[in-house]
């Protein structure tokens, strides 16, 4: 069985900024535009054990479809068992077409686990989205949408070079008696 853990991330031109610096006495000024119809969205996959271990993504500048679910997740690699993709309740992976295809995805050995609402904490995706968005995107402008995405697909691959570079089965430590 391969479990995968799938959601989506938007990114605008300009990305929020969380802290910054300056001279004492001097206003700090950060130019924001407002991102209405100038986003780009990524839909990932993030396959944290087994053999095929890996961050999958793709980023687009527009809205996601559950069409794009749909061929995302036939794509999805695995091995010879079932794959399991966890996912939370977003509207388009609720919507008919993809309830529709429930029963062929079942078919193939794709089961969809929906998470309870409201628990984010339970996506084991939602980490990477913090440090692609916090500390993987160098600048936190960007004057075009083919920069950003330049600079998403980047900020993915670093991650996902990072991630992979780990021992991928590490032994648990065993517990022992406090002296």
């Amino acid at each position: 069985m391969t479990l995968a853990f799938l959601d989506e991330v938007g990114f605008s031109l300009s990305q929020p900024t969380s802290y910054s610096w300056t001279l004492r006495g001097q206003c700090t000024r950060i130019p924001y535009e407002n991102p209405q119809g100038r986003r780009v969205n990524a839909l990932a996959v993030w396959i944290p054990w087994g053999p095929q271990r890996s961050l999958w993504w793709d980023a687009v500048p527009r809205t996601l479809r559950s069409e794009d679910l749909l061929l995302i997740l036939d794509a999805i690699p695995r091995g010879s068992g079932e794959l399991v993709v966890v996912l939370d309740n977003a509207s388009l992976h609720r919507s008919h077409l993809v309830q529709e295809a429930l029963p062929a995805l079942a078919a193939r050995g794709i089961h969809l686990y929906s998470l309870p609402p409201y628990s984010p904490e339970l996506n084991a995706i939602e980490p990477l989205f913090g440090v692609i968005k916090s500390t993987e995107l160098p600048e936190r402008t960007y004057p075009t949408i083919p920069l950003l995405l330049e600079a998403i697909n980047a900020a993915f691959a670093r991650c996902a070079a990072r991630l992979l570079e780990r021992t991928p089965q590490r032994t648990p430590q065993q517990l022992r008696p406090a002296a």
